[in-house]
């Protein structure tokens, strides 16, 4: 009994190993289709293109002149494409990481359908709170010469819900009113230093 129960248990391992179909390399060139991307619960293909760029500098590469004190000091272009469903507000929010989170920038109330910003352009119906240089808008990288580079944060938030954030706010309040409200974000970093 104890052989037949032996023999039986080897053939069932000999079938599991073995089922006839047998894994050959492709033949050169050949190529397999792209495999669908994976969405979590509750997550649509919005949500995973959430992110945000630039035609003016490679992400964590050097701001250009043109986009600081030291040249036009205008705000650089700026993409995102598409939103996650459920989002009513943009806003977007630029710091200086090594100095104290300095605020160079922050728009609010960009209408959720917005997808890019052209170079110095507040859409219409968009509101630019002062800057941590107590002007309204942009103000442009200009770290201490000789400091080394300075890395600025571009935060872009996709909100739930509206912000309250007005023309002209005080930076720490608008920020304040951003952060309180859920979403998503997505951020890209440019660095800048002067000699």
């Amino acid at each position: 009994m104890r052989t037949a129960a032996i023999v039986t248990i080897a053939l069932i391992v000999a079938g599991c190993a073995h089922d006839g179909r047998t894994l050959s390399p492709p033949a050169p060139g050949a190529t397999a289709p792209a495999l669908p991307a994976t969405t979590l619960p509750g997550q649509t293909a919005a949500v995973r293109a959430l992110a945000l760029s630039t035609t003016a500098f490679e992400p964590g590469g050097p701001i250009p002149v043109e986009y600081t004190c030291d040249g036009a000091n205008v705000s650089p272009p700026l993409a995102w494409g598409s939103v996650p469903e459920g989002t009513v507000e943009l806003a977007l929010v630029v710091t200086d990481n090594d100095a104290n989170g300095f605020v160079h920038w922050v728009i609010a109330q960009l209408d959720m359908t917005t997808q890019a910003l052209a170079i110095g352009v507040v859409p219409e119906g968009a509101v630019e709170a002062k800057n941590s240089a107590g002007s309204v808008g942009w103000t442009g990288p200009c770290p201490p010469k000789g400091s080394g580079p300075h890395h600025y944060v571009f935060t872009l938030y996709a909100l739930t819900g509206p912000t309250g954030v007005t023309a002209g706010m005080d930076p720490g309040a608008a920020i304040a009113a951003i952060s309180q409200i859920s979403g998503l974000t997505a951020t890209l970093t440019g660095a800048y230093g002067r000699a």
